[in-house]
């Protein structure tokens, strides 16, 4: 049974409050128009480690600590009854007795009675605090990727503008655009991939590996390890890329020889 089944069933008329509300997971309450607590679930009491003689008959923002006594929160809820309006999801971020730093989303409707006209309020809290963890990580984490693909993108342009055009045909720029559209490929791969490397000597095996078919090509010296950092990788990737394209065209590649690193 969920909220709104549960409050369909209380309006009716036909069960007890306290029955219907002990089979509930999230805490729940009933209260009258001067925001008294009349009754509360089994749910309530355990979440908050408080008994009936703390809570029955007290006054809904007297509970606990003071954490629902919140001047935005008692007006509204001073209007649920006489106005018969609703508060879905209120947050209430607090440190809680017992439970730690938690948000709760409170939500209290009016329930009619038919038999003596008489009206309550039900109101629900739900523990929203894993929901709002991750709802902020995910946040968190797409403002890192836009981040990231609008660097990208600016990166993309500046190859493009960057690459010549005097003297070239289009077939010729293509492919020198393309073979640094390749490495900027290559590079965020390097730095943010699902195998993503660390290591310096690594990142220039894999720049230089298609130019290592010879073993007397390329030849890299051990040494000690140098850790790089994604953004470092990105640049260093590039560079390493021209610096390569250009010796296999004009330096130490274009020939037959030694190009120890």
């Amino acid at each position: 049974m969920n909220i709104e089944d549960l409050y369909r069933l209380l309006r009716s008329g036909h069960v007890q409050a306290q029955g219907i509300v002990d089979t509930v997971s999230d805490p729940m309450v009933v209260l009258d128009a001067s925001l008294c607590v009349q009754a509360a679930s089994k749910s309530f009491f355990e979440t908050f480690n408080v008994d009936r003689y703390e809570t029955i008959g007290k006054h809904f923002y007297e509970l606990g600590n003071g954490q629902w006594d919140i001047p935005a929160l008692r007006v509204l809820l001073a209007e649920v009854i006489p106005k018969a309006t609703a508060v879905i999801n209120y947050e209430v971020v607090h440190d809680f007795p017992d439970l730690g730093p938690r948000t709760m989303l409170v939500t209290a409707r009016t329930l009619s009675h038919p038999d003596n006209a008489s009206h309550t309020m039900l109101l629900s809290i739900v523990d929203a605090t894993e929901r709002v963890r991750a709802d902020a990580a995910k946040d968190m984490l797409f403002g890192e990727l836009r981040h990231r693909m609008k660097n990208l993108l600016a990166v993309a342009q500046s190859l493009a503008k960057q690459t010549p055009t005097q003297g070239r045909t289009v077939e010729e720029y293509r492919d020198a655009f393309m073979g640094r559209f390749g490495a900027l490929i290559e590079a965020q791969d390097l730095a943010f991939g699902e195998e993503s490397v660390s290591d310096l000597a690594y990142l220039i095996e894999r720049v230089l590996a298609p130019y290592a078919a010879d073993p007397a090509a390329v030849s890299i010296e051990p040494g000690t390890a140098v850790v790089l950092a994604p953004s470092t990788i990105m640049s260093l990737s590039l560079v390493l890329h021209e610096l390569a394209t250009n010796a296999a065209k004009y330096g130490a590649l274009s020939v037959p020889g030694d190009g120890s690193m």
